[in-house]
Parts: C-alpha cells; sequence; structure tokens
C-alpha cells in the first residue's frame, strides 16, 4: 500500500490524497509535519531532503515534492498523456499554477492573513498579491472546459490548480469577478473526495491576532 507522509490540513499535502482517493488507490496516510513533527528525523531526512511534507512511499522507494509525486501518480494509475507533448500541455498548466498562483496565494495572502497579527500585516503586500492574482485567475478560468481541465475524470492540472481553490473563495481578499472559475470549483465542490481532502476547516492555522 502506498503511505502519504504529511498532516492532512497541508495544502501540499492535499492534491496527492485527493488524486489517490479519486483514483481508488489504496493509501494510508501518516500525520507528519507541523504540530506532529517527525520531518528533521534521520530516517525521515532520509526519504525528504528538505524535511518537508509530502513524502510518498511506495514498495519502498520514496518521493518527494508534491508535483513529482502528483506526476508519478497519474503516469502509474491516472489519465496522464504518454504523447508528450500532450502530456505537456497539462503539465505546463499545473507548473504555471505553482509559478503564478501559489507565490501568491499562499507565502503572501495566506500568511497575511493567517500567520501574521492584524498590526503587524503588510497591506501593500497583499494588494499586489491580489493584482497578480486576478491576472493569473482570469488565465486559468479562461482555459477551463465544462466542469474540468481535461474531461471527465481530473487531470494533473485540476489537482495541481483545483486544491488551492477551497483557501482563495476561503480567504477575505479582493478577488477578480470570474464567474467561470466560480462554476469550476462549484463542480469540484461537488465531488466527494474534494469534499473529504480539500474542503478542510483551516481556522486552526490563524495564530491569535490575525
Amino acid at each position: 500500500m502506498l503511505i502519504v507522509h504529511g498532516r492532512a490540513n497541508s495544502v501540499n499535502v492535499q492534491p496527492v490524497v485527493w488524486c489517490l482517493a479519486e483514483l481508488g488507490v489504496p493509501f494510508e496516510r501518516l500525520d507528519v509535519g507541523g504540530p506532529f513533527g517527525g520531518t528533521d528525523t534521520p530516517e525521515y531526512r532520509a526519504m525528504n531532503p528538505m524535511g518537508l511534507v509530502p513524502t510518498l512511499t511506495d514498495a519502498g522507494q520514496s518521493l518527494s515534492e508534491s508535483a513529482a509525486i502528483l506526476r508519478y501518480i497519474m503516469r502509474k494509475y491516472g489519465n496522464h498523456p504518454t504523447d508528450p507533448m500532450a502530456a505537456a500541455q497539462i503539465e505546463r498548466w499545473g507548473d504555471m499554477c505553482r509559478s503564478h498562483v501559489y507565490p501568491h496565494l499562499l507565502p503572501v495572502i495566506f500568511w497575511q492573513l493567517y500567520r501574521t497579527t492584524k498590526e503587524d500585516r503588510n497591506h501593500a503586500a497583499i494588494a499586489s498579491a491580489a493584482a497578480a492574482l486576478k491576472v493569473a485567475m482570469t488565465a486559468f478560468a479562461n482555459q477551463t472546459k465544462g466542469n474540468l481541465f481535461g474531461g471527465d475524470a481530473p487531470n494533473l492540472a485540476d489537482y495541481q490548480f483545483g486544491c488551492l481553490l477551497f483557501r482563495y473563495y476561503g480567504m477575505d481578499f479582493e478577488r477578480a469577478d470570474l464567474p467561470a472559475l466560480d462554476d469550476y470549483y462549484a463542480a469540484l465542490s461537488d465531488r466527494k473526495a474534494y469534499q473529504q481532502h480539500i474542503m478542510l476547516d483551516f481556522a486552526s492555522l490563524k495564530i491569535p491576532g490575525a
């Protein structure tokens, strides 16, 4: 059985377990990281040199980095194309998500609203990140076709992008008016595996005074 090392409310762990659940691949998730610790042991560092989550172990081998793990799962168990160009067309949207959505949403907006006290917030940084997100989210909204990026089943881009939308819509900041993105998120929210693994309350991550 595959083992996912990482706490359930980690935004980097969530797309991995959502993907496995959608594909019906049996797995076990272990509480590692954050308040659970366990990432600084020699054994864990041998699997994940950066001491972060998630880490996937499969048949005695280990793999770190959420995006790499997702590619592995989709190539082995999912619907990832074997044609190099078709695969790259999907992968580029996952890469764009990591480059143009994640850095503004998590290290800036989430950190300022949930991990920084109100008196210490950098409102200029929030405004700048929100403006950049409007541009990026418009591009993603224009790409969605129906309920998913690639047809009847989620693909690699859905897992990497869709997992971020629960926090994107759950935080109080100025967002672009994008009905297509709203529809896409609504469709994801109807999926049982998305509800189980992505739509987890993250209010407990807010520090006192934030």
